[in-house]
């Protein structure tokens, strides 16, 4: 079902068949609309390894809002870019049945199980690539594409140096002068949905929500004011949990290319439920708005005045992010480790996970963490044999990430050590914990 496999596929077949009482059961539970062959994809990997390709799958009122308002344009072609086990793709083949829809992923763990999914519910009009989605081609089409998808979340320093080459050069094409080194790969994603659209062609991307605020945001804000036509962005609050297995934000970019962009409809969810119907949902923010805003998120509710008698925390406290290392597998070592080569005199304690602030019971100790920083600036490496042979050794590896390549030297990371730190980007709420004598890190 869905084309022929590719040789990574193939080399992933079982040699030996389950029985056909398991098949069975797992085909029941195919047609009752369930998803048994994706959620044993995710239970069988570690969250380390779906963090690295970004794999988080989409829960199904998400993928169904999403689809009804694709499906409400009569889309001539559906595009699943980075399909998984095809939540996207299947609801879209079963709500447009004429559409030809095709579902692409780099993963070939992850295309078998679409292609299984598409053969147990007989949907024949869904093509499966077991592709690199931003280097597909595409052929063109009578009538409209809709892109629809969850593209995966890997952060910048995870990004292979050919992929952000890539990325400069098409968004020097698509003349997006604000492109940024430091997006991720949702926004190569987002990116790479724009340049192989035509006019009319639909967008519908779920994301992390960042790109709102963040600098490197502001390529994809432009776009959707100048030629991605931007048709409304629903953000769901920090609070909502959208996924089960990941901590992260959420947002749906609604786009039409070509579609001029007076205004685009902009709305704050508290749940997923409240994305019922994003044809119409969203509070309509003029292109001038948009803008002069240095950040979206500040247009989803009208900001708050201070009570009389109060004062803004910000007129006491500046806030910053921990430092970027680009690259906390060579940068940041267990001590023991650090003891054992040599190079303990070099490293200060590092906090490197929120549950170090959230544990600490409001005063971090610097004996209970487990990583250490390597904090070295403009040093002799000759002098140090142990410090030489370390930095030296995978510098190859390390030097060429996007941080590294930025600073002088390339292994010097700016120590910051803040009196008090704070968790962020969670569900709950902020935990602050002083800190006598620790590095952050990102």
């Amino acid at each position: 079902m869905g084309g022929p496999l590719s040789a990574a596929e193939s080399t992933l077949l079982p040699t030996s068949a389950s029985t056909s009482s398991d098949i069975e059961h797992i085909r029941q539970r195919i047609l009752a609309g369930e998803d048994p062959l994706g959620d044993r994809l995710i239970a069988m990997r570690s969250a380390s390894d779906r963090r690295t390709i970004g794999q988080v799958f989409t829960p199904p009122s998400l993928v169904d809002e999403m689809v009804d308002w694709v499906s409400a344009q009569t889309p001539e072609r559906v595009v699943d870019c980075g399909c998984g086990s095809g939540r996207f793709a299947l609801t879209a083949a079963r709500a447009s049945r004429h559409a030809q829809v095709l579902a692409v992923d780099l993963d070939p763990a992850s295309t078998l199980a679409c292609r299984a999914n598409a053969a147990v519910l007989g949907l024949h009009n869904v093509s499966v690539f077991n592709e690199d989605f931003v280097r597909l081609s595409l052929n063109s089409v009578t009538g409209r594409t809709a892109f629809i998808g969850n593209p995966p979340y890997v952060r910048h320093h995870h990004i292979p140096a050919d992929l952000k080459t890539w990325a400069r050069s098409t968004a020097s094409e698509l003349g997006w002068s604000r492109w940024s080194g430091l997006a991720g790969l949702h926004a190569i994603f987002f990116m790479a949905v724009v340049s192989k659209s035509a006019p009319g062609d639909l967008g519908c991307l779920l994301t992390s929500s960042e790109w709102l605020d963040v600098n490197y945001g502001h390529a994809m804000r432009d776009a959707l004011l100048n030629g991605a036509g931007g048709r409304s962005v629903h953000v769901l609050r920090p609070e909502a949990r959208a996924f089960d297995d990941a901590m992260v934000t959420a947002s749906i970019m609604c786009f039409e290319r070509g579609h001029n962009a007076s205004s685009i409809r902009l709305q704050s969810a508290r749940t997923p439920g409240d994305l019922h119907d994003i044809q119409h949902k969203g509070r309509a923010i003029s292109r001038t708005r948009l803008e002069a805003a240095a950040s979206w998120t500040e247009l989803l509710t009208p900001p708050k005045r201070a009570p009389e008698g109060f004062v803004q925390l910000g007129d006491y406290v500046r806030v910053s992010r921990g430092a970027v290392t680009g690259g906390n597998s060579f940068f940041l070592l267990p001590g023991d480790l650090a003891r054992r080569i040599g190079l303990a005199e070099y490293c200060v304690p590092a906090i490197t996970r929120a549950r170090e602030v959230l544990g600490a019971n409001g005063r971090i100790d610097s004996s209970q963490v487990e990583r250490h920083l390597l904090a070295v600036s403009h040093v002799d490496l000759d002098a140090d044999e142990p410090l030489a042979d370390y930095i030296n050794g995978r510098s190859i590896e390390v030097r060429e990430s996007y941080v590294c390549r930025s600073r002088t030297p390339w292994y010097s990371v700016p120590l910051r050590k803040p009196p008090v730190v704070a968790t962020y980007m969670g569900r709950g709420r902020p935990a602050f914990a002083l800190n006598p004598d620790l590095m952050p890190i990102v």
